[in-house]
């Protein structure tokens, strides 16, 4: 042992000198011993104050959120493969709910989202049976894994122990049913989901309706609403909730004002998609600043809500319009399908939209024959956005053929001037350019040595040039209102 003797100078014993006095003291006692490094808890205490304080001023990157999940401590113990599901979850969901090309950064470390994960054990169950499912379905699994069992028998069972307590209608509560109603989407069974929609829509009443909600707990309230729409059109059913209690932020969407034709209920509508279209591109092309995610929820929930609630999938609807107006408002639906997630990215969610669209074209092309040589444009429009949505070109050949002589039939040759003509319409050019320029290209590689007559067994001719006087005055009034807007 050596011993170091301390001079004390004439004006006493100084700070550093306490300094080293202390550290022999103490050396002896702490030898040997491991150190418990309080970075951790630092890191974790950071991150919880982050997600419960009131202003949210705090820009964090995004590809620290990786490490900072790592950090943090879950109602059980997480392996790296479940952290690596969960993770993989928020980021693709977070960019098919609020796409970055018209949306700013959603902060998903400072959601409600995050944080019901880590205070509730019933959601954060239910979100790793849906991430685990999510990912099976991207790697063409076909079983649903044990793993995913075992999370979401877990999340059942908390959820019915939350229901039958005295916070049953709870702010966790309804989020953990929308995470359950969520995982029957993944797993495409709509008519569970809506067993679980009708359930929240019980509880929310109790809560004092969806538009108290919205006030209480914005995020929240726009699950079951996106949920009620999405179940609404897959299962061909009325909503449960009002589209006028959906709040709309009148920068994002110029509602239409005027005196609209009385044979086209479908104008007001699909000039209000121009409008969102356009205000999208703009967003995109740096020429309007980005939107708030919420914002654009909103406002897109609202546009469906409009065009839903004109009349469910499974009957034809009663508006007037005719046959013209009902293939353009399916046709619109499908437009607005392109902004909805689709959880598998195996094939259309919504069979319903499917079967009525095709069969409505087929209806206007060969039995009614209501496009003339004039409408041919608008008939572009329903037909690409058809096939890049809800349609299926492989299965429905007819649509390729239509496709090809509708351009034939408005000299359009290359790309570029199928774009400048669907200018016209509502078009988005970040999500509809790539998918609708390689449908052409698949038409045009397409062969057509095929007839319509031995393609199509219809009973019946294509006419192009007669056309009914109420959907000419339709066509030619929207088309002179769009083009007194300025382009996309």
């Amino acid at each position: 042992m050596v011993l170091q003797f301390i001079d004390q100078s004439s004006s006493g014993i100084g700070s550093s000198d306490r300094r080293i006095i202390r550290s022999h003291v103490m050396r002896g006692k702490n030898k040997g011993k491991q150190r418990r490094s309080t970075k951790k808890e630092k890191n974790v205490a950071a991150l919880r104050h982050l997600l419960t304080a009131p202003e949210f001023g705090y820009k964090m990157p995004r590809q620290i959120l990786w490490g900072d999940l790592c950090l943090t401590s879950f109602p059980q113990e997480m392996d790296s493969a479940s952290m690596a599901l969960m993770h993989r979850w928020f980021f693709d969901i977070s960019d098919a709910l609020f796409p970055p090309q018209f949306c700013t950064k959603f902060e998903i470390i400072k959601s409600i989202w995050v944080n019901c994960i880590l205070a509730d054990e019933a959601y954060f169950h239910s979100t790793l049976a849906i991430s685990a499912s999510y990912v099976d379905f991207l790697a063409r699994k076909a079983a649903v894994s044990s793993r995913t069992l075992h999370h979401i028998s877990q999340a059942y069972a908390l959820v019915n122990i939350k229901l039958s307590g005295p916070f049953s209608v709870s702010d966790s509560a309804i989020a953990a049913v929308v995470s359950l109603a969520i995982y029957q989407q993944v797993h495409h069974q709509p008519a569970t989901g809506l067993v679980h929609l009708h359930g929240l829509y019980r509880m929310i009443e109790l809560r004092g309706g969806i538009g108290r909600l919205m006030q209480e707990n914005r995020p929240l309230a726009m699950k079951p609403l996106r949920l009620d729409i999405e179940l609404a059109m897959q299962n061909g059913t009325e909503t449960l909730f009002r589209g006028d209690e959906v709040p709309v932020k009148p920068i994002l969407c110029a509602i239409s004002s005027g005196q609209f034709p009385k044979a086209a209920p479908w104008i007001p509508l699909m000039l209000d998609l121009f409008s969102f279209s356009r205000l999208l591109n703009e967003t995109e092309r740096g020429n309007r600043p980005k939107l708030n995610p919420l914002d654009y929820t909103e406002t897109l929930l609202s546009l469906l809500y409009r065009l839903v609630e004109v009349s469910p999938l499974r009957q034809r609807s009663n508006k007037s319009g005719g046959l013209y107006g009902d293939v353009i408002y399916l046709a619109m639906l499908a437009f607005m399908t392109t902004l909805l997630p689709e959880y598998t990215r195996d094939g259309s969610s919504i069979p319903l939209l499917s079967d009525r669209l095709g069969s409505a074209l087929q209806d206007v092309c060969v039995i009614a024959s209501d496009f003339s040589n004039a409408d041919a444009p608008l008939l572009l429009w329903i037909l690409l956005i058809s096939g890049i949505s809800v349609l299926n070109p492989k299965e429905n050949r007819w649509l390729s053929l239509l496709i090809t002589d509708t351009c034939e039939r408005l000299a359009l040759d290359s790309w570029a001037d199928i774009q400048q003509q669907q200018s016209q319409f509502p078009w988005i050019s970040a999500l509809h350019d790539a998918p609708a320029r390689q449908l052409k290209e698949d038409v045009r590689l397409g062969s057509r040595e095929s007839s319509w007559d031995r393609v199509i067994s219809w009973d019946g001719e294509i006419s192009w040039d007669n056309s009914s006087p109420a959907s000419s005055l339709s066509l030619g009034w929207l088309q002179s209102r769009i083009s007194q807007q300025s382009p996309i």
